[in-house]
This record gives structure tokens, sequence and C-alpha cells, in this order.
């Protein structure tokens, strides 16, 4: 934040209090042109409605313009298209987009300043990095106007979900914002802060315990918040701990999960717990994509917002029913521009047919992960997929994979009060019918699971990548996932 954290971390609460509302005011100035969301949400709503033949139409003029645009002022796509005799003239519809290269993320961290707008940053746009956990963190630039556009599709998402208030509905928010100094967490056990402009409670995801869960209900129903969101893992580490011991939390509106891979049975947790649905939203840093739920529970991709592929590992689109690389090419910022770009995470693609919400957006049937959320086991080959492990199993909150050697699996484990001998029994056996019976397994039960960079959750880690096989779909950076990335919210 722009106080000094040393100023901060010794300050009372109430005037942390105000230093996070004087934040929130100065980021919005910033990054948030009012005038120019409001009409791009306007917009947003007429074209919601469109035909699959009007969104179709849409996307092929924006992405002449767009391809035209790069090929003028982004420095590496001037390159390219001079190198290998690529005529921008010539990339009209999605079917030729597929003729330029898949843009890596080690191409974009070796030289980032050649995909910005004349080759370097201005003074007026928004810088922010990725938090990756190889060391390399990637370097984003936004303007305003382009944030806007982004945020523009978060408001929709809102209103889908219900929220009268759109653009500031009272909202507890469980991100990975630093607010909450130790020495605060052991004087007063507040976990929470308030940004009173934006009409939200924000929540530390970094000391979600069993024994803190009943002060962060406490303070929710208190507050009375419209809207819950932020990272699934941590809402459904509320709603867990909630249901078991008893405790009866707010009725949000919604729930609107990102960042993270929201599994079937979190969804289902947090429902339960707060009487309400939950809309999953997927979006990123480097605004790539924007894929969230409607009123009928299906994953739609926000056309508008660019061209979302999902690959299948030959490099062809993905049917109906299967799994696929995302790969991205963004229409909302012009500032820094990604073509085709590899971001790191699967989904499978979705029917064919309208949703039951009216809406002709392209479907996708589930958002699965990131593409190196997998272990090479020796004797079995690349395993991912570890969440079904899990699903029937009872006894803990939250579990953690960590891949320590090639051949030992650590499993970080947070026990529930119905935890016995025999859950760790069961947990190695179905871990073990995955991964085989070679490789060394230890569980630990643990009171908390650390958070990795901007408080996210890592269900599976590998500490040895560098021991696995190369291959393109397995030796990617091991950055926490998806969804990521967020962004928004």
């Amino acid at each position: 934040m722009g106080f000094s954290k040393n100023i901060y971390d010794r300050s009372p609460v109430w005037l942390q209090n105000l230093m996070v509302s004087l934040q929130g005011i100065a980021y919005n100035h910033r990054r948030w042109n009012v005038r120019y969301g409001l009409r791009l949400l306007g917009e947003l709503r007429q074209s919601q409605w469109w035909t699959s033949e009007q969104f179709l139409a849409y996307q092929s003029d924006r992405l002449r313009r767009h391809i035209a645009y790069a090929a003028a002022n982004i420095p590496y796509y001037s390159e390219l298209f001079r190198k290998e005799g690529i005529d921008p003239a010539g990339i009209r519809t999605v079917e030729d987009l597929r003729s330029l290269p898949l843009l890596e993320k080690d191409v974009v961290r070796s030289n980032p300043r050649a995909f910005l707008r004349g080759g370097r940053p201005h003074d007026s746009w928004n810088r922010l990095f990725t938090s990756g956990t190889t060391g390399s963190p990637m370097e984003l630039y936004s303007s305003r106007e382009s944030f806007s556009r982004v945020w523009s599709f978060v408001f929709r998402l809102r209103e889908w979900a219900g929220m009268r208030d759109p653009i500031y509905p009272r909202r507890a928010q469980f991100t990975g914002r630093d607010i909450v100094p130790d020495a605060k967490v052991q004087a007063g056990r507040i976990f929470w802060r308030r940004n009173f402009p934006g009409n939200s409670l924000l929540m530390s995801t970094s000391h979600l315990t069993p024994d803190t869960v009943p002060a962060y209900v406490e303070a929710m129903k208190r507050f009375r918040p419209e809207l819950v969101d932020g990272y699934p893992s941590a809402i459904v580490i509320v709603a867990r701990v909630a249901r078991s011991l008893g405790l009866e939390l707010p009725r949000p509106l919604a729930a609107i999960t990102s960042a993270e891979t929201l599994l079937p049975e979190d969804r289902r947790d947090i429902e339960q717990a707060f009487g309400c649905k939950v809309f999953d939203q997927y979006a990123s840093s480097d605004t790539s994509a924007f894929i969230c739920n409607c009123e009928h529970g299906s994953l739609h991709v926000n056309p508008e917002f660019g061209i979302c592929e999902i690959l299948r590992p030959d490099g062809r689109p993905a049917k109906p029913g299967e799994e696929g690389e995302i790969v991205t090419t963004s229409f909302c910022n012009k500032e820094q521009v990604f073509i085709r770009y590899r971001i790191g995470d699967t989904a499978v693609a979705g029917p064919l047919e309208t949703c039951a919400c009216g809406r002709a957006m392209p479907m996708v049937e589930a958002l699965t992960g990131r593409l190196d959320d997998t272990l090479f086991i020796p004797d079995r080959g690349f395993v991912g997929r570890f969440d079904p492990i899990f699903k029937s199993l009872t006894g803990m909150y939250e579990a953690q994979i960590i891949h320590e050697s090639l051949n030992h699996l650590r499993i970080l484990l947070v026990p529930d009060a119905s935890y016995d001998s025999l859950s760790g029994a069961r947990l190695e056996a179905a871990l073990r019918r995955k991964v085989g019976d070679t490789i060394a397994v230890t569980i630990e039960a643990v009171k908390e699971i650390p958070r990795g960079p901007n408080g996210k959750f890592r269900s599976v880690i590998s500490k040895c990548r560098d021991r696995y096989p190369s291959t393109r779909y397995h030796d990617g950076a091991n950055e926490p996932g998806s969804h990521n990335h967020s962004r928004t919210g």
C-alpha cells in the first residue's frame, strides 16, 4: 500500500482502517474511470443478448483491428510479422488467427517491453506483477481505460449474481492483501479491515484456522454483506468450520469466487453454508480472458473480452467434452498486447447449444486448473488431477500435496473434529491408487497450511520439477493456479 508498511503495522486498528480507505480512494482514482466504465457496462448489458452470429461478427471485426494495431504499435508483433512474412490484413477470422504461433510466458519474461505500445511504459499506466513462484514474476501494464474495461465485465457478472449496486455492493472480500500485522492479531484477534469508500470488509486470508474462524463469522454477521467474494479456498474454510461448529453464517445475495480453481465440493459447501449461489469467475492479471457463471450455473466465455481458444495437445480446437489448454487473445489492453497467449490453464470445452439463461455466449463445461498441476512419479509417469482423491474422504478441512523429491510425497492436512487414525490411512490408500506403492508418502496433521504469494492456496506443489522429463505440456513454470491469477476483485 502507499503508506510505509512500518507505520501501518504500528498504527492502531482505527488508523489502519483509515489508511486502507484512503488507499482505496487512490486506487480507484488511478485505475478506474467511472464515466467510461459505466458506459461500457451499459454496452455489455445490451451485447449479452446478441446472437452467436452477432458475437462472431463482433470478434472478427475487433480481431482485424487488433492485429493491425499490434503490427503498427507493438515491437514484438511488428518484428514477428516482418520476419515470418505474415500479412496482418490476412488475419480476419478466428480460423486465420490459428496460423499465428502460440505465445509462451518465457518469451514475455525475457523481453517484456517488446509487448508494450511503443516499446516502453508510460508514467500514466498502472503497473503490477503476477504472483509467480519461480522467482521471475511478470511485469504487467494497463491504462485507466483498459482497467475500466476489464472491470465492466466484473460489474456485469455482479448483476448476473443479483447485485442491486454492481459497483459498490456491501461485500466481504477474501483476497491476499497484507492488511493484518501479526502483532495486531495477537493483541486483538481482529482479522479484517474496513475500506469505507469501497463499502467492503477486507478479510485476511493469512490467518484462517479452525480456531480463528468463529471471529470471522461474527465479524461478517455484524457487517451483513450482500456479496462474499475472493479465493474459494478461504471461503470454503469458513464454510466448513462454521458448519462443524454449528455457527450461523450471514445470508448474502451471492458469493463470487476467483483466482483459484473452484472444485465442485467447494461450491456445494459454500452454497450450503451461506445459503446462496456461487458464481465462479475466471480472469487474470494479464487481462487474457473472462469466463464466469450465469444464473443457471453455466460457465460462459465472454466473447466481447477477446478470443478464447481451448486447444487439444495436437493444437486443434477441443470438441465438446474434451479437455484442452486455454489460449487467449484479449481485446481489453492496448498498452500490453498478447496474441494467442498460453496462460497455463486448462478447461473442458462446453456444449454448442444455447444456455437456458438465453445468452448465446460460448460455454465451458469446467475449469480444470493449471497445466503444471501435475507430478512426475517415476513408475507412473505424469500424474495430475489429485482433487478426486479427497472427494469421498472425511476428517479434514483442507489438504496440500508436496512433491519433496522424485521418491517422496508429503501431505499436509488440517484435521477437523472427526479426524482419527483411520482418516490418514484412508487418505494414503486413496493416494496410492493414484501414485503407486514405490514412492514414499508421509502425512502430517497441521494447524494451518501456509498460503503462497497473494494469499493463494496451492493444492499441489512440486519442489523437484527440475528433475521431471521435459515435454511441451509439463515443463512450464510452477505458478499458482488459475484462476489465478485474478485479477480483478
